[in-house]
């Protein structure tokens, strides 16, 4: 990566010559997006970049607060971009003689054992004024950081372009580069051995202008299949319309033609997104799209969040528009994002649990209108209800203290969905038999007036009513005279049950553990026959194939593992991957999952397709049992 190519060097040859040994980093499972929940670190910061660093990913971002109170960088670091540490003042102006305020986008790299921290500083506005570009180093990842120069690496104006958000990239070659440029203009100049000093190039000039169509700020440069990528922020930074685009060329200094937009804001999920960096999983093709956004309540400029989404390519390298997801597993031991209105919430045990309380829910920052709203709920405690909320407005401390929907899972017997408007109307309710400590997999689906609920059974909904009252706002979780514990949380589009595409099509796959327990159960379209219907198989790296018939568009897979089933928690699948293939040869994962504790599983996916779908299980359970169990695998 050279920050983000590593991997690349180390194919290259190169790495020894550069800096010292650099270990791989600790596999990471290709994540849709921050599964632990968006934003991954606590505080208000902006335009993120990120470095490996010895098995541990490094993520520097701008404190996003007024310019003269931008007087230090914080750093957070992680070995398996779930848990985060944070390192405070890894540079700060006391040790920058000539920085005073507005300390802005750090950009990391290491070279020659030591760790270099590139950095803007003092918003110079013109060439008589004192700031710019600085380098600090250190002998640490966590710093503390010094400035090497005394002065500004880059302290005037050259092609237009204020000195400002910085990137440095090393080629293949060992060549280092530093992309920057504000006001609408974007440079690159090649920086010497010294990583301090900038050279000239074969021309003999020094700075290139190679500004794109629609550049604004925030260049980043990174290298894949021997292609180069400059991505870049447009828009006005405290507004709706601040994006990330990219380019590609055939060389590091272009030129670069504008593609197409990567990552904008999405009024269901955040705003202000963009200034991005992006980091590549060394030894793997998984790419992940490191950026700030603002939540969708906050009018302060610098109310700005960390967060990252999974980044795809096409077969031909372009980059397939980023999905902004809303996920949390609370694997983080945190939640970031939520806000509580009574009750008691806490994220322990890798849960979000909810003391008993008559109403106590908490809701994230979002405003879909149409979804689907999946998460795993278990009473605890209790005889009253817990489920989920979603268009909620209007939220406050009390029982139906909000303007919106629930749909709940009681003890007494029953499922639920009702609409609060500081009293309560039930709209349906079903008979569903729900033991306290047991998790059941609760689904919402809404689409316009249509509302549906689902509890294990993802075809079939418990409830399904029409109801136009509330058209959009927040989701969330909620308890009522009930202890809950709630997990595995994803808002999207509607997801809806759509058409299964595998259901009754060939199956094939590894030995199974009994005849009656062969691939073809796994596509018949139920779980409903307990253990009898499953496919199970004991074979190290059990398989499950199904052909579609034809080669089809796929948005999503559902998987049903053992607890789908009836059968205990600790037989669901804990590692698998799904691949798609057109001819049953080449195959290209579309799904890995490394530590799925669920009953039922959903994968969205976007620009994948194929006919030949594949589910290989890592991992077959929980413990030490080796057979794998899938009840059900769906297509859609």
């Amino acid at each position: 990566m050279t920050r983000r190519l590593l991997a690349g060097l180390v194919a290259a040859g190169l790495l020894a010559a550069l800096a010292p040994a650099v270990p791989a980093a600790a596999a990471i499972p290709e994540y849709a997006t921050a599964e632990a929940g968006n934003p991954f670190a606590d505080g208000w910061y902006a335009d993120p970049d990120i470095a490996v660093y010895n098995n541990t990913y490094w993520v520097y971002p701008t404190t996003s607060k007024s310019y003269a109170e931008q007087t230090y960088l914080d750093a957070f670091s992680s070995t398996d971009l779930v848990t985060w540490t944070k390192h405070p003042n890894v540079l700060t102006t006391a040790n920058v003689s000539w920085a005073s305020y507005a300390v802005w986008a750090p950009a990391p790299i290491q070279r020659n054992g030591r760790y270099y921290l590139y950095f803007a500083a003092n918003d110079i506005q013109n060439n008589s004024a004192l700031g710019g570009i600085g380098v600090a180093v250190a002998d640490n990842p966590a710093g503390p950081y010094r400035d090497a120069l005394g002065k500004p690496l880059i302290g005037q104006y050259y092609n237009g372009a204020q000195p400002i958000d910085q990137d440095v990239f090393i080629d293949d070659d060992g060549q280092a580069y530093i992309y920057y440029g504000g006001h609408g203009h974007a440079n690159v100049a090649r920086l010497n051995a010294d990583m301090t000093s900038i050279g000239t190039f074969p021309d003999g000039s020094t700075y290139k202008e190679i500004t794109p169509s629609g550049y604004v700020e925030g260049p980043q440069m990174f290298k894949r299949n021997g292609k180069y990528y400059l991505m870049w922020s447009e828009g006005a930074w405290t507004g709706p319309d601040y994006s990330v685009s990219y380019a590609i060329a055939n060389s590091p200094t272009g030129p670069f033609t504008r593609l197409d937009k990567v990552l904008a804001q999405d009024p269901a999920v955040a705003k202000g997104s963009g200034h991005n960096s992006v980091v590549n999983v060394p030894g793997t093709d998984t790419w992940y799209i490191f950026y700030h956004r603002r939540p969708l309540s906050e009018t302060d400029g610098n109310h700005r969040q960390l967060a990252y989404d999974r980044m795809n390519f096409n077969a031909d390298g372009t980059i397939q528009r980023v999905t902004m997801r809303v996920k949390d597993n609370f694997n983080d031991a945190n939640a970031l994002g939520w806000k509580t209105f009574g009750g008691s919430f806490s994220a322990v045990n890798g849960r979000y649990e909810a003391g008993s309380s008559l109403g106590g829910k908490a809701l994230l920052d979002t405003n879909f209108g149409d979804l689907t709203y999946d998460a795993d709920v278990t009473v605890t405690a209790g005889s009253g209800d817990a489920g989920l909320v979603f268009r909620a407005t209007g939220a406050a401390t009390g029982t139906d203290a909000y303007s919106g929907y629930y749909a709940g899972i009681s003890p007494a017997g029953r499922v639920v969905l009702g609409r609060a408007a500081n009293n309560w109307t039930q709209l349906g309710a079903a008979n569903l038999t729900v033991a306290v400590g047991t998790t059941y997999h609760l689904r919402v689906t809404a689409v316009g007036s249509s509302l549906k609920v689902y509890v294990d059974d993802l075809a079939t909904p418990r409830i399904s009513v029409t109801d136009a009252t509330y058209a959009s706002g927040a989701d969330g979780v909620r308890v009522f005279n009930a202890a809950a514990a709630f997990d595995n949380v994803a808002v999207g589009a509607p997801a809806g049950p759509g058409t299964n595409l595998a259901q009754g099509r060939p199956a094939t796959g590894s030995t199974p553990c009994a005849a009656s327990e062969g691939p073809e159960k796994a596509v018949n379209g139920s779980v409903a026959g307990g253990n009898s219907d499953k496919f199970c198989s004991s074979v190290a790296g059990a398989w499950l194939q199904v052909d579609l018939g034809a080669t089809k568009s796929i948005s999503r897979f559902e998987v049903a593992h053992a607890q789908a089933g009836g059968e205990s928690a600790a037989y669901n699948t804990r590692a698998f991957t799904i691949a798609v293939s057109n001819d049953g040869t080449t195959w290209t994962q579309a799904v890995g999952v490394t530590n799925n504790t669920a009953a039922n599983t959903t994968h969205p996916v976007s620009g994948v397709s194929g006919r030949y779908v594949r589910l290989t299980a890592g991992t077959p359970t929980q413990g030490a049992d080796g057979a794998a169990r899938i009840y059900e695998l769906r297509v859609f």
